[in-house]
């Protein structure tokens, strides 16, 4: 017998093909540990890491083409300043120089999403080299996978806290997230991701005032290609956000809990979930202002603060977010009342879709025969940005968009109200 050649059993012996189908069973992390028994499967996720990747990556955060575009988004994705529709880039991927590449997101208005697996493209460009042409090209290499990963543990990170933070108001009703709870949260979180890069950052402001029903707005524009159901489900994520915000954010800016032994101020008075998303778009109250401020910070800023937020007493806070973002105070954000906007020119209150309450609704299933009105209310969104059919624009010179509050000026107020309320000292004759 020849004793030279040894017959590979196991794993490692079954065919490369099988092996790469078997791979599209398992989520990251197995995808790691994998790689961590032997040699062989190390070596293998090196040399095939876009063959392995890619296919895990579709399943386990779908719309994967939706979180593409938060990864490519750049200031070059908003054509103008001052109005103009949104288009979306397309995402090529490329493994080698001269690989015909695949199409991982569509950004032409009414084409396809490539979410059940790839489109082989037969053009493309020189790897690596990000390419704007009139189909808004971005070209992605297997360089890009390991920043991709890390946006991808973000989102799972957000996924597990959010059932916590939607059921705040009822615990006894948080449970876990359904598969089909899952992708809409995702699509959700992806849609404010995206809008807080271009609207909430660092990027200059479309318009000087907030946005507004008909008018050309970029962002408004970007709201009009998701339906009404879609936009009900970012208003439901939105108000999760806020909770993180309220109850784990402002409690460290309040001054008056430095002083206090209880562990949850009554900041703001807790509201019906409806009744907070047809109303708290234009919150202007104190505390109001204070959330809808911080709500313009990104989910890794949100998320390092809420893991974070017991080392960061109250000036230490405010000064760091002042540091990372000089402009912070300038205005709040504009994602509730570009959603408002959209609604409005749908006349969505004739319609009377059913609204999120603090137990279900929204992301989440309603159990009942409100959830058929997601299919009723899922198919008015505009492929290209543009106003509903017969509806034309209007001018506006409105420059309305209320300062920010970072907090800082708590402290002088309390101060000012206690003076106020604090009783006249009496004063008594001086006696010669």
């Amino acid at each position: 017998m020849d004793r030279s050649i040894r017959r590979i059993t196991g794993l490692p012996g079954l065919p490369m093909e099988i092996l790469l189908d078997i791979y599209r069973y398992l989520d990251i992390s197995s995808l790691y540990d994998l790689s961590l028994v032997s040699r062989f499967f190390y070596e293998l996720l090196s040399h095939k890491k876009a063959s392995i990747l890619l296919p895990v990556l579709v399943r386990e955060f779908s719309p994967l083409d939706e979180l593409l575009q938060v990864y490519t988004a750049s200031a070059d994705d908003l054509s103008s300043t001052h109005g103009g529709t949104y288009s979306p880039r397309r995402v090529l991927f490329k493994r080698f120089i001269g690989d015909s590449g695949l199409l991982l997101a569509c950004g032409s208005p009414g084409s396809g999403q490539p979410q059940a697996g790839f489109t082989e493209v037969r053009t493309g460009h020189r790897p690596g080299v990000a390419t704007v042409s009139d189909g808004r090209i971005v070209v992605l290499t297997e360089k890009d996978l390991g920043p991709i990963l890390k946006h991808c543990q973000l989102v799972r990170k957000w996924e597990e806290l959010f059932p916590s933070m939607r059921w705040f108001y009822e615990p006894e009703s948080c449970r876990s997230l359904r598969p089909h709870e899952k992708e809409r949260f995702r699509r959700a979180f992806y849609r404010w991701w995206l809008y807080g890069i271009y609207f909430h950052g660092d990027l200059p402001r479309p318009r000087l005032g907030l946005p507004e029903p008909l008018v050309d707005d970029i962002r408004t524009s970007q709201m009009r290609r998701h339906s009404t159901s879609e936009l009900l489900e970012l208003m439901d994520l939105v108000e999760a956000m806020k909770d993180v915000i309220l109850h784990y954010i402002c409690p460290r800016l309040d001054p008056n809990q430095q002083n206090q032994f209880s562990d949850q101020p009554a900041l703001i008075d807790s509201v019906d979930r409806a009744q907070s998303l047809t109303d708290s778009w234009n919150d202007q109250s104190r505390w109001g202002r204070i959330v809808k401020t911080y709500a313009k910070l990104g989910p890794k800023d949100l998320m390092y603060y809420f893991e974070n937020i017991y080392s960061y007493p109250r000036k230490r806070l405010i000064s760091e977010i002042r540091l990372q973002h000089p402009t912070f105070t300038f205005d709040q954000e504009s994602i509730q009342v570009a959603v408002r906007c959209v609604l409005d020119e749908r006349q969505w209150l004739e319609k009377v879709p059913s609204l999120a309450s603090d137990s279900a609704g929204g992301i989440i299933d309603f159990d009942d025969e409100r959830d058929e009105e997601r299919m009723l209310y899922g198919g008015d969104a505009s492929p290209d940005g543009s106003l509903p059919e017969g509806v034309k624009f209007v001018r506006s010179f409105s420059q309305y968009s209320p300062r920010g509050d970072d907090g800082s000026n708590l402290e002088d107020y309390y101060r000012h109200v206690s003076f106020e309320r604090s009783p006249a000292i009496p004063s008594y004759p001086v006696w010669a």
